[in-house]
């Protein structure tokens, strides 16, 4: 799906992108569903409700710095705040804690106590409302354990109810969740279906048409085993797991390096739709194209890459294991770029992949050979 975005073309050029600490990179291609907001006001100020699922996500995705990287190169102003369990509070956009918070009714995230924060007269709600713009929510994984059809339906109908007071506040943009997987040995094929038919519906027109202010984050897809038909199907992927043995249902940090920059991104592309921007300077964030010479190579290769929009851009090639041998990160305006791979950091011989990733999960990939 190709989804449009506002932004400040800056002239084509071949642009070298500064080195970064490495992360371990996702293995697979992140696809992201969302209905955005068209001709809203602009939105700067974001904010994140979620207990340690989503802290580990933000912390361990570096979601505050993909956005402070954007801002710097895109000149934009964006901050992202956010509230973990009560006890723990709020954070501002710099990611301190403030040592106070907003009193969620019953410190409860789950689908009823979202339900009771959102359809409900109560101070954390006005809070909310009040000092932030662009609103993000998500149960944590507890909320997979959907052991009856009843249940999925009561969720189902929670959600309707948020969905109508979100509608009261067109002034707003409210990013619903879906709730992260199980691990495999803390659910059953039964629990996992209905999580996932719950993500789907969430992502549904039955869902979103018609309510231009809501966008919708899947994050249980993003997490999930595809639903395959396999013994595991929609439980968390294997190599997400913080343990093989015990059945903890938190994504380790690969899941969240991996889903991080694509969470960022959301936020950026709602900022940059709400922003007063020319119209002429809309385009469409098509993928970017990547290529390598020589290829094979021995002592030294060119990754030559095209970006359709500027934005954070990065540079990453690792094994067929998905284990990382280098990563290089940099904002870029849209044109034509070179990186040079020199010897001294080219990886050990055999076959690696090269990607180029830029915000919101747009990636393209070439296949690499190393020779020595």
């Amino acid at each position: 799906m190709h989804l449009s975005r506002r932004a400040r073309i800056g002239k084509s050029a071949r642009t070298p992108c500064r080195p970064h600490v490495p992360w371990l990179p996702c293995a697979l291609l992140l696809s992201l569903a969302a209905g955005w907001p068209a001709q809203a006001p602009a939105r700067s100020n974001f904010f994140f409700l979620h207990h340690s699922t989503g802290r580990n996500l933000l912390d361990q995705g570096y979601v505050r710095q993909e956005i402070a990287i954007h801002n710097e190169g895109a000149g934009t102003d964006f901050e992202l705040w956010d509230h973990d369990y009560n006890y723990i509070g709020l954070r501002n956009g710099q990611g301190i804690y403030l040592n106070r918070d907003y009193g969620i009714p019953g410190d409860n995230t789950d689908p009823d106590g979202l339900y009771v924060l959102w359809t409900t007269e109560n101070a954390a709600r006005d809070s909310i409302l009040a000092n932030h713009e662009v609103i993000a929510f998500k149960s944590c994984y507890p909320a997979a354990h959907i052991d009856s059809d009843a249940k999925l339906a009561q969720y189902q109908a929670w959600y309707l109810a948020m969905r109508a007071v979100f509608d009261q506040h067109p002034e707003r943009t409210f990013v619903v969740m879906s709730p992260p997987p199980l691990h495999r040995l803390d659910t059953n094929l039964s629990e996992a279906d209905r999580a996932r038919a719950f993500a789907n519906w969430l992502g549904s027109a039955d869902y979103l048409a018609g309510h231009a202010n809501i966008v919708y984050f899947d994050l249980f897809d993003l997490l999930a085993q595809p639903d395959d038909g396999s013994a595991t199907r929609n439980m968390l992927r294997y190599m997400y797991e913080r343990s093989h043995t015990d059945p903890d249902s938190r994504p380790n940090t690969i899941a969240n390096q991996a889903v991080g920059p694509v969470f960022a991104g959301m936020f950026i592309r709602i900022g940059m739709e709400t922003s007063d921007v020319d119209d002429d300077l809309v385009v469409e964030a098509t993928p970017p194209r990547l290529g390598c010479s020589p290829n094979p190579l021995r002592d030294a290769g060119v990754l030559h890459y095209e970006t359709a929009v500027p934005g954070t851009t990065r540079l990453l090639l690792y094994d067929a294991q998905g284990r990382l041998a280098l990563m290089h990160e940099c904002w870029q305006p849209a044109g034509s770029h070179d990186f040079t791979m020199l010897a001294e950091t080219l990886p050990s011989a055999g076959i690696y992949w090269a990607a180029v990733r830029q915000e919101g999960g747009q990636e393209a990939r070439v296949r690499v050979v190393v020779m020595r």
